[in-house]
């Protein structure tokens, strides 16, 4: 029974991960299983037996979930971009209340800004105004030339997508998006079957890269959020700020009937994305698991 519950867990998480802007870690923390998540990644060598009891149930589950979700996706960019972008846009912008209360919050709990913050801040979010001029990730054409420039890029794009995807409020799927590979990494996914050989050259060094991010990642992450919190958290945030423009570029906006679904789109991306990053909301559920139990 256990084995079921983490699949579907895994599953539930693995959705999230998929959608730019909802945050797996934070699913993990709803499902209150994101320290018991965290450790079995960290201390896989030490307790590997446990370890795995946990992480390989979840895994599967995760997997199901970004292969069950992922046509869905890729059908909504190709021929819905605009509705699809801002609701992305809308995820992210409902997602910058929680990460701006951890920008402002100190390692004992205190509220307290750290004027230092404001130097990753403004670096990330110059570095992805920047990237914006030059991404060139199309709703329309998924695919990338298959040469070690690119191979080498989304090893490293999804190893950076992996290690903040285990953060609590940030998507993996968004640094994806912000780095131009979420649409190649999700078409490869999505045409697995239809296109075997150039889906397995593009998640070869993906899934590796993934991989090297959760286990080396972890532990970086988890050493910068003890001692650097408030500027891991601004540098997230300038990130997720200077990704809206890239996003925006890309979903061709325009006043019409489809535009003003758009904007109906980001509303109910910025509601949803504020509903589950909030904090109150999480100890409701984490107390009601505990009288039940």
């Amino acid at each position: 029974m256990k084995f079921i519950l983490y699949a579907v867990y895994g599953c539930i998480i693995g959705v999230a991960n998929i959608i730019p802007g909802v945050s797996g870690g934070t699913m993990a923390v709803i499902l209150n299983i994101y320290d018991k998540l965290i450790d079995s990644v960290i201390g896989i060598k030490k307790h590997l037996k446990e370890s795995l009891a946990f992480l390989i149930p979840v895994i599967i589950g995760g997997g199901l979930g970004i292969f069950g979700f992922s046509k869905l996706l890729k059908y909504l960019i190709a021929n819905c971009p605009m509705p699809t972008f801002l609701f992305f846009i809308g995820l992210i912008l409902g997602t910058v209340p929680l990460i701006f209360k951890k920008v402002l919050t100190t390692k004992d709990g205190t509220k307290k800004f750290n004027p230092f913050s404001i130097i990753p801040f403004i670096l990330f979010f110059s570095i992805m105004i920047a990237l914006s001029f030059f991404n060139t990730e199309s709703a329309s054409s998924s695919q990338i030339q298959l040469d070690i420039a690119n191979w080498i890029y989304l090893f490293f794009g999804s190893a950076l997508a992996a290690m903040c995807m285990i953060i609590p409020g940030v998507s993996g799927s968004m640094i994806l998006m912000i780095l131009g590979l979420y649409s190649t990494v999700l078409g490869a996914i999505a045409d697995i079957f239809k296109n075997f050989q150039y889906s397995a050259m593009v998640l070869l060094p993906a899934g590796l890269g993934i991989i090297l991010g959760l286990l080396g990642g972890a532990k970086l992450i988890d050493i910068c959020l003890k001692k650097f919190p408030q500027m891991t958290f601004a540098g997230i945030l300038g990130l997720m700020l200077g990704s809206l423009l890239s996003i925006y570029n890309n979903s061709h906006f325009q006043f019409d009937l489809q535009g003003c679904l758009a904007v109906i789109a980001l509303l109910a991306g910025f509601a949803i994305a504020f509903i589950f990053g909030n904090e109150k909301l999480k100890e409701k559920i984490s107390q009601s698991k505990k009288e039940k139990s």
